[in-house]
């Protein structure tokens, strides 16, 4: 039997483009080695078993029928390797062509070596902090929960939990290795025990790398090995679930494996920060979808401040009351024109802005007020939405997070390849964005001949994207060139071969899926809210006229029934026509008391059905759903 020198065990759930992404890698990192790739599935519904039956008939697949969790995955395939060392690998990873090379070289000179980490970035370029980390005593987790961490990460004392006093790209020893890309000796395992399944997921890296140390064993960090990880993208670690079930992972290691002294401090400590963690993850979520509405309704009790057509007003509490009652309202109704959406628009509220001002018109007119007055609140909403765009501008100038002004369709956007594999990136994406700004092109000849290249074009045109050929480029040339660009702001992303996808650091782009349809299908924020609006205005209606309805419903009780149930929002209107056919993802609704297909319209076959639902999503509009409603009228009380 032919000796194997390492076994790759990747544990999957539901991230089906990362993971033939990661294994495309693999595959190329593996070239020279005898090893073998184990996949171990928890249960995933989005086809990455079929994909890796299909694609990697090589891979050694493991289709488990519930999700077991992290630990007790692994330790399936652990238990059935026969390598010499074991790599536990995240499926949301890219590892160079060298990686597993050094990393054995590495293990093969230092036989006292039980685990080996290496330098990760994330998919924006950023070194991972977590890389290299210490052991999470009392002291050390207390300093990380009460902030020190963050405010001094370098510091010996205080910034131990990553330790950050150790140099990024120095080779070092450390305590405690990240589960994303952990290297171990077999042997090792054998003596120390495999994964505590007791952890579901998060801190059984840190138990087992503390069980190395504990065997007499080392754990070291080797940057000269690096990988990109995707950090969270199948757990979001700004959500409140990750902050209870980190903390529980705590919470279970430290009630192994310190001592009793130590536990009975511990886990209070551990409880406290959990409840803490979870307020502090619901609050910043709070601020990040209200801030700036937040803004806007100070932009507008400032302008009703400081008008002049009111004089001595301020800081008069009822005066105070009515200008908070009108600024919500206005909050409110630019709401409506998708003041608040995703990405920004920056005339969104100026339009909702300009249609109160044409409202407000008509209405003080029609009671008496002078042109004078109208004019002067034109002149307050003048105010208010220089206010609101200078508090745009302002957000999106400094970076902040979800307030990017600058439309996909006007990105400019640079693909690094051959000129076909460029062209067919560029035009997936072009579909995707539905339109792009400037595009332009580097070949693999020009980056190898001209060093600095890429980044002076990047500099020169402004470019918001850099896509990455990995038909033609060598994974640990984009990894080069992620880290060494990340200071410029661009947002990197990798095209698979074959135009199937493309792998960006917060998102998939295919044109299978919809969820990059185009600003007015359902999937956008603006399209939903105005179909609950008409929903709920429709539910309205049906029941004030309920007793005319039904006169000329078949069903009338059904029509309150089903009104009732949309108001409540478990049902809309007009849903998806149910169908078998396996078409593409759909953004989801509730189900419909009507369906797109016409009245009397009943296709036998399934994919026709799929393609009417895909078209309705696609390209949706609020007044096909008026037209619908209008022509089944008779089938409203249907249940």
């Amino acid at each position: 039997m032919p000796h194997v020198k390492l076994s790759v065990v990747i544990v999957n759930y539901n991230v089906r483009a990362y993971l033939e992404q990661c294994l495309r890698t693999v595959s190329t990192a593996m070239q020279g080695i005898d090893g073998e790739v184990f996949v171990v599935d928890n249960q995933s519904t989005d086809g990455s078993v079929e994909m890796v039956r299909s694609k990697f008939p090589d891979v050694k697949l493991i289709a488990n029928t519930e999700n077991v969790g992290f630990s007790r995955a692994n330790n399936q395939a652990i238990r059935v390797a026969q390598g010499e060392y074991v790599l536990l690998l995240n499926p949301d990873t890219v590892v160079g062509e060298e990686v597993f090379i050094k990393a054995i070289t590495f293990l093969d000179e230092r036989p006292r070596v039980g685990g080996l980490g290496v330098k990760m970035i994330d998919g924006t370029g950023r070194f991972l902090p977590e890389s290299k980390r210490g052991l999470p005593t009392p002291q050390v987790a207390f300093f990380k929960i009460i902030g020190l961490t963050r405010l001094f990460p370098r510091s010996r004392v205080f910034g131990r939990y990553h330790m950050g006093h150790l140099p990024e790209n120095e080779v070092a020893p450390i305590e405690i290795l990240s589960g994303a890309c952990m290297f171990l000796r077999k042997k090792t395992l054998d003596e120390v025990g495999l994964l505590d399944e007791s952890f579901f997921m998060y801190g059984e890296d840190i138990d087992l790398s503390y069980r190395i140390t504990l065997g007499g064993y080392e754990n070291w960090y080797y940057p000269d090995a690096r990988i990109i990880h995707y950090k969270g993208e199948s757990t979001k670690k700004s959500s409140v679930n990750y902050v209870f079930v980190f903390y529980n992972a705590m919470a279970i290691f430290a009630q192994k494996h310190f001592t009793s002294r130590s536990a009975g401090i511990f886990p209070p400590l551990i409880n406290g920060s959990i409840y803490l963690s979870a307020a502090g993850a619901i609050a910043v979520r709070f601020l990040n979808r209200t801030l700036l509405p937040i803004l806007d309704l100070l932009a507008v009790l400032l302008v009703l401040a400081l008008s002049p057509l009111v004089p001595e007003r301020w800081p008069a509490l009822p005066e105070l009351g009515l200008d908070l009652v009108i600024g919500l309202a206005v909050v409110g109704w630019i709401a409506l024109f998708g003041a608040y959406d995703r990405p920004l628009r920056i005339l969104s509220p100026v339009a909702g802005l300009a249609t109160l001002f044409v409202l407000s018109a008509v209405v003080m007119r029609a009671i008496g007020h002078t042109m004078a007055d109208v004019a002067g609140v034109g002149l307050l909403m003048t105010y208010a939405a220089l206010v609101m765009l200078s508090a745009r501008w302002v957000l999106s100038a400094f970076r902040i997070k979800g307030y990017a002004l600058r439309h996909k369709a006007r990105e400019r956007v640079l693909a690094v390849g051959s000129e076909e594999e460029s062209r067919q990136a560029l035009a997936l994406l072009w579909q995707t964005h539905f339109g792009l700004g400037w595009t332009g092109t580097i070949t693999p000849e020009e980056l190898d001949q001209h060093r600095g290249s890429l980044e002076s074009r990047i500099r020169r045109h402004r470019v918001g994207e850099v896509v990455f050929c990995a038909h033609d480029l060598p994974w640990r040339t984009v990894i080069d060139h992620m880290e060494q660009l990340r200071h410029l702001g661009a947002e990197f992303k990798i095209a698979q071969p074959g135009r199937a996808f493309i792998i960006g650091p917060s998102s998939i782009e295919s044109l299978h899926d919809l969820y990059v349809m185009r600003d007015h299908a359902l999937t956008g924020p603006s399209a939903r809210r105005m179909k609950r609006i008409m929903d709920v205005a429709v539910a309205a209606m049906a029941i004030v006229l309920w007793p005319v309805a039904a006169l000329f419903i078949p069903k009338p009780a059904g029509l309150l029934h089903n009104a009732w149930h949309v108001i409540r929002g478990e049902r809309s209107w007009v849903g998806y026509r149910k169908t078998s056919a396996h078409g593409p993802r759909l953004p989801r609704l509730r189900p419909g008391v009507l369906d797109p297909l016409p009245p009397g319209a009943d296709p036998t076959d399934p994919l026709v059905v799929a393609r009417v639902n895909a078209t309705y999503a696609k390209d949706y509009s609020i007044w096909d759903d008026l037209v619908l409603i209008m022509r089944g009228t008779r089938r409203l009380g249907a249940a």
